[in-house]
């Protein structure tokens, strides 16, 4: 992913839905974190038809997603891999 394009899908603007973007998604996965949850659950979980989240997540998101809860520090993590909410 270029620089360009991490840019575009950090931060929501005219041209990315709020859904797209990687800090729309981190503020979902905080709300689905606050029980233990590993990556592979929390894609499952957005890959559902009834999760609720209007767009669709691929693995790199996701990634993105919670490392950026990580880095402001709204999420640890756990024991076997596992991130949850502080």
């Amino acid at each position: 992913m270029s620089t360009i394009n991490l840019r575009l899908a950090v931060v929501p603007h005219d041209h990315v839905r709020f859904c797209d973007s990687v800090v729309g998604l981190a503020g979902r996965v905080r709300s689905l974190v606050r029980v233990p949850k590993t990556l592979d659950e929390l894609q499952n979980l957005l890959g559902r038809n009834d999760s609720g989240w209007p767009g669709q997540v691929d693995f790199e998101k996701l990634i993105l997603a919670v490392t950026l809860l990580y880095a402001i520090g709204a999420v640890v993590s756990v024991e076997n891999d596992r991130v949850v909410a502080i």
